[in-house]
C-alpha cells in the first residue's frame, strides 16, 4: 500500500523489481532489524522499515521541500541490505557477506543489481539514493561511509534513528521485571537506565 503511493516512474519500477519478486519478500519479511538492541526478532525488520516508511510520510507532510517518493523510497530500502548481511536460520548471526562488507554496501549493490534491468534510470536519482543508504547511520563511528548531505538523507538518518531508540527503550522498560524499581537495568544502547513510570 505504501509502495503504491510512490509517483516517481523510476521509483516505483525499482521498488516493484524488490517486492514482486518472492524469494526477496520471504527473506525481507522474516529478517531481523539486528541481533539486538532493536527489532531483533523474526519480522523485525520488516516492522522497522514500516514504521519509518510511516514516519517519513508524515514528515514530509509537514515539509513539502523534501522530495516525498525519494524519502519513502530511502526509508524503505535503507536497511535492505540487511537481508544478506544477517542470516535467521538457528539463530541471529551475520553472514559472510555481511562481516565483510555490512548491509550499507549491500544494499547499494542490490539497489545497482535492479537499476541495471530498468531501462534510463537516471545516474543522478541513483546516486542520491545511494547517498541515503550510505549516510542513513548518520556518523563515521558509527559506520556511515559519508554524513548525510541532502535534506532527505538527514531526515532519514534521524527518522530511523528515532524508530530504533524508541523500540529499544519501551523494549527494556517493558521487559524489567523488578516491579520494586522504578528504573531500569543499564542500557547499553542508552549508555544509563531508563525511568519506568
Amino acid at each position: 500500500e505504501v509502495i503504491k503511493t510512490i509517483r516517481d516512474p523510476y521509483l516505483s519500477k525499482l521498488l516493484d523489481a524488490f517486492f514482486t519478486e518472492e524469494s526477496f519478500c520471504k527473506v525481507f519479511s522474516t529478517a531481523p532489524a539486528a541481533t539486538q538492541y532493536h527489532h531483533a526478532y523474526l519480522g523485525g525488520l520488516l516492522e522497522h522499515i514500516l514504521s519509518v516508511a510511516k514516519l517519513a510520510i508524515s514528515f514530509s507532510n509537514l515539509y513539502p521541500l523534501i522530495k516525498r517518493d525519494l524519502l519513502l523510497t530511502g526509508a524503505i530500502l535503507h536497511d535492505i541490505g540487511k537481508t544478506r548481511e544477517l542470516s535467521c536460520e538457528r539463530s541471529f548471526q551475520y553472514t559472510d557477506e555481511g562481516q565483510l562488507t555490512g548491509h550499507l554496501i549491500s544494499g547499494v549493490l542490490m539497489i545497482y543489481e535492479r537499476t541495471l534491468k530498468i531501462d534510463g534510470f537516471p545516474t543522478e536519482l541513483l546516486n542520491v539514493l545511494f547517498h541515503l543508504i550510505l549516510s542513513h547511520h548518520g556518523e563515521y563511528e558509527w559506520g556511515s561511509p559519508v554524513k548525510p548531505g541532502t535534506p532527505e538523507a538527514i531526515a532519514l538518518h534521524y527518522l530511523d534513528n528515532l524508530d530504533a531508540k524508541v523500540h529499544a527503550a519501551t523494549k527494556a522498560i517493558t521487559e524489567h521485571k523488578d516491579t520494586s524499581s522504578s528504573w531500569t537495568e543499564y542500557v547499553k544502547m542508552f549508555e544509563r537506565r531508563l525511568y519506568k513510570k
